[in-house]
């Protein structure tokens, strides 16, 4: 886990301050800081325990726009590592608002600035949406997609302004252009739905282009499906996969780079050899040669190797050894001191590091060696992008054995990967009656691979009769794996019962999303520590604020 300070600093400017909640998302980490702070002229800091982040490309900050003081003017973030003292600069100094300022938005994002280098630059995405030649393709519903990428994503864009005047009519296609958005680099999908409202909301869509300006670069996102309620599987909301990633194309060997540091202690002048140990087979063994013209192995040096291998699959483990040059005796006792060893696949750019810090033994015996399991793997984005291939995903629902558990509200679930999220997804089916009292409801939904699962959020629209609902737990299958992961809840989602609440979110396994007031010195801390600074202004009516705020990392 590595501990990040942050830093927000609020303008000077009359009435910029804010009261109630902030939220923050960096990469997959999504920040909430409730309370009444963010005084003007004062620094408020928090403190965040998480894995490793870096490096930072871009932050997204939303306020809910709720209080009495809904306005802030946010100067600028600061966020640091603690462990390498690295710091990040988030810059906006405008308004977040809907009255104040020339954009009259409650979000932002902001690129990350490191050493006066901004890490990410912004674009235009032209996005070009091609509804099928099929009867009844068009769709007379209001649109959205969300733009994916190795830099995180675009937030939901509302498709609104076409080259069209009649929007998604059968065989057009429709051109939207979007400016001034931080470039996401190579993209991976596209998420795209609709309200399923007007006349005849159901629409058949063939694909999406999209064009990164800045880039250069246009991403085909294929469909060829019904986004109707009436159609296919029901389902209005669809992820596509890029097809520009089909084009790696894995071959049965592949090549390896080889990187090892010799510790500070002892060095060798002999040779050393290795073994990959991979998911799908295992390597040969592949020889690190010394020599008296090219020096290897000496204290501290990293030295690199590339060899070509049959495709281990991914590494799970590896042998070292440590052997004479030609042959020889071994006199006596030597060893080398090996700190790391990365390896990385040069096709899809994974690396696997190995924290070894371990003296291997000199000895001419090939069955004389140490075996490390790898410490810690870097998933390349094309290795995640090839991973983005449609899943469907048994959902099954189990409502409690109590009076008045069942719930006639509209019931939504999102669900949370390691792939990322799923969106949220109504769960209905026709002419059942749903989520009564002690009953299992089972649903079939099809979305791009998630990944591991890690959590998921319930909630209903409150709707109905008798909208309170007690939820004992979900149950959700990878039915191309047959993995199942169990989400155990037991709570009401009533706004009569217990805490109020109709929406849910239960962890399949510990991460830190919650930030909660630590003091009134403006320090928060999540499970361990991360610190952030924000500062606002000193003038009368400036610094105070009464929102919430949320941190979205990426």
């Amino acid at each position: 886990m590595y501990i990040y300070i942050y830093i927000l600093f609020t303008s000077s400017l009359p009435s910029s301050t804010l009261k109630y909640e902030i939220t923050i998302r960096i990469i997959n980490y999504e920040l909430f800081i409730a309370g009444d702070r963010f005084e003007r002229g004062q620094e408020d800091t928090f403190n965040m325990e998480i894995n490793d982040i870096a490096p930072l490309k871009k932050m997204r900050l939303r306020i809910d726009g709720s209080g009495s003081r809904p306005d802030w003017f946010l100067d600028k973030v600061i966020m640091r590592d603690l462990s390498t003292e690295e710091v990040y600069m988030f810059t906006y100094e405008e308004w977040l608002s809907r009255t104040r300022g020339p954009k009259r938005t409650m979000i932002c994002e902001m690129p990350a600035v490191v050493d006066d280098e901004v890490m990410v630059e912004l674009t235009t995405y032209i996005i070009q949406v091609k509804t099928s030649d099929v009867s009844g393709a068009g769709t007379d519903a209001n649109v959205w997609v969300i733009i994916f990428g190795e830099n995180g994503d675009t937030g939901r864009l509302a498709l609104k302004e076409s080259t069209k005047s009649n929007k998604f009519e059968r065989k057009q296609v429709d051109m939207f252009r979007f400016p001034d958005i931080l470039s996401l680099g190579d993209l991976s999908k596209v998420r795209v739905w609709h309200d399923n409202t007007g006349i005849a909301p159901g629409w058949h869509l063939e694909h999406i282009d999209v064009k990164d300006e800045f880039l250069d670069k246009t991403f085909r996102f294929p469909c060829d499906r019904w986004l109707s309620k009436k159609d296919d599987d029901g389902q209005i909301m669809r992820e596509l996969a890029c097809a520009n990633n089909d084009y790696l194309d894995l071959n049965e060997k592949t090549k390896y780079e080889i990187c090892v540091t010799t510790g500070d202690t002892d060095e060798t002048k002999e040779n050393a050899w290795i073994i990959l140990e991979g998911k799908k087979c295992r390597s040969k063994e592949l020889v690190m040669e010394n020599s008296s013209k090219k020096k290897r192995f000496l204290r501290g040096n990293v030295d690199r190797f590339e060899f070509s291998s049959k495709n281990v699959g991914d590494i799970a483990a590896i042998c070292l050894g440590h052997t004479p040059k030609d042959g020889k005796k071994v006199k006596g006792e030597a060893y080398w001191h090996v700190e790391e060893v990365v390896v990385t696949e040069k096709e899809l750019g994974n690396k696997y590091i190995f924290r070894c810090n371990a003296l291997i033994p000199l000895s001419p015996k090939r069955d004389d060696y140490l075996t490390f399991e790898c410490t810690k793997t870097i998933e390349s984005f094309a290795s995640k992008a090839r991973s983005l291939v449609p899943v469907k995903y048994e959902i099954i629902i189990i409502t409690g054995d109590e009076k008045g558990a069942g719930t006639d509200a509209n019931v939504f679930i999102t669900i949370y990967g390691s792939n990322g999220d799923s969106g949220s997804r109504q769960l209905r089916q026709r002419l059942r009656n749903l989520f009564e009292r002690g009953q299992t409801d089972r649903f079939v939904v099809e979305m791009l691979d998630m990944g591991d699962l890690q959590r998921v959020r319930v909630e209903h629209d409150n709707s109905g009769l008798c909208p309170g609902w007690l939820l004992d737990r979900v149950e959700i299958t990878n039915t191309a794996n047959g993995v199942t992961t169990l989400f155990l809840c037991g709570k009401w989602l009533d706004t009569n019962r217990a805490d109020g609440e109709i929406a849910r979110g239960q962890k399949q396994k510990d991460l830190p999303y919650i930030l909660s007031y630590q003091n009134q010195s403006g320090a928060f801390y999540i499970s361990g520590t991360v610190d952030v600074f924000i500062y606002r202004s000193a003038f009368f009516g400036q610094g105070k604020s009464e929102c919430a705020i949320f941190f979205f990392l990426l």
